[in-house]
């Protein structure tokens, strides 16, 4: 194999697969990407048997071949290189890789293809296309919701339905939960998974990368995600499972309902935050309180020994006086993903779950439980 590409394009390909190589394998050549030629362009992919990226990059191809190049060892030395000299790679059936730019020289030792393991071709049925930027909004919007707990290992990923023309994302860890659907996807494609939270942080970075596209093919098989950007390719092993019931999970009534401005209630409960960022989110000492009474809502926390804060936010309530504890953190995870002025803020009382959601996006509703005090 010999190929002569420039340092920007490697340097976008290297970026784009070398994440998912994994340098604690107990199989070297997982530490590796595989570097092939593929027509007229240079296929890079990685893996590391759960999820795998591939993408093409220029370049000329000189004579045909492939080998698998140490990830980072491969990446330190194209960042060092000059950028106004294209780089020249040679490997032989040695496994022996050159490396050649202006008058640097570099040999590594590679492995072979043949000891890669096989990356599944992207589903050729059962897939969907969605704008690339509402994608991105729904992984964000549920992703801060998966359980990190190995033992409830369904809920360790983010379950997406589609079907009746819609897509839809949930995710939960049993105190908080996370929905949201797009109505645009024109498909009569249907289809249940549990994506894990490593790889749907993966698309994520793939997502909001540079990656120039407008949208998305996404398709599923039985035990298997594809994503698929304007060549870049994504696959994923799902978590096997049943996805607990979440409808039962969103309340349908609720007694109290507020409008509340995100960005003035995002600033109070990051300040309240600061009293309990110390503990543990388990103490019941690490919630704050929302205290509600007739155009007011004041949010304080207070923490033995180390002290205690409140602030004043006017709203437009005209109920009784309300009272409701909650760990900081999962308002602040709501909050921040809202991006519209007002949310709607509801409860049934200081035990039940409650319900927010933007004021004009009934597609999109977290659901938090409260802490007991």
């Amino acid at each position: 194999m010999k190929v002569i590409c420039g340092k920007d394009e490697l340097i976008k390909g290297i970026q784009i697969v070398s994440p998912v190589a994994s340098s604690k394998s107990t199989l070297p050549v997982l530490s590796n990407i595989l570097f092939e030629t593929s027509v007229d362009k240079i296929k890079l992919s990685s893996t590391d048997l759960e999820i795998a990226v591939q993408c093409y990059i220029k370049g000329e191809i000189v004579e045909e071949g492939a080998i698998t190049i140490p990830a980072k060892r491969f990446a330190d030395i194209i960042k060092e290189l000059p950028s106004d000299q294209e780089i020249e790679i040679k490997a032989d059936d040695t496994n022996q890789i050159n490396i050649k730019s202006g008058k640097s020289r570099f040999n590594l030792m590679g492995i072979s293809q043949k000891e890669y393991p096989v990356i599944p071709d992207f589903p050729k049925d059962n897939n969907i296309i969605i704008k690339k930027d509402a994608f991105t909004s729904m992984v964000k919007k549920t992703i801060f919701a998966v359980s990190k707990d190995a033992q409830r290992y369904v809920l360790n990923g983010v379950y997406i339905i589609i079907e009746d023309n819609k897509l839809k994302m949930v995710s939960t860890d049993g105190r908080r939960l996370a929905y949201i659907e797009d109505n645009n996807v024109q498909s009569n494609v249907k289809g249940k998974a549990i994506v894990p939270a490593k790889a749907m942080t993966d698309i994520l970075r793939l997502l909001t990368s540079d990656i120039q596209s407008d949208t998305i093919k996404l398709g599923l098989t039985e035990n298997q995600i594809a994503l698929d950007m304007n060549g870049v390719t994504f696959l994923s092993t799902l978590i096997e499972g049943t996805f607990p019931s979440y409808e039962q999970v969103i309340p349908k009534t609720s007694e109290t309902k507020i409008k509340l401005n995100v960005k003035n209630t995002l600033a109070a409960v990051k300040q309240m935050a600061l009293l309990t960022a110390d503990k543990i989110s388990s103490d019941r000492s690490a919630a704050i309180k929302f205290y509600f009474s007739p155009n007011t809502l004041k949010i304080s926390a207070s923490t033995a020994g180390l002290g205690s804060g409140e602030v004043e936010l006017e709203v437009e309530y005209q109920g009784g006086n309300e009272e409701i504890n909650f760990n900081p953190n999962f308002v602040k995870d709501v909050l921040q993903n809202i991006e519209e002025e007002f949310i709607i803020f509801e409860f049934k009382n200081a035990l039940n779950p409650a319900k927010l959601s933007p004021e004009n996006n009934q597609n999109y509703i977290c659901v938090i439980m409260p802490m007991r005090m």
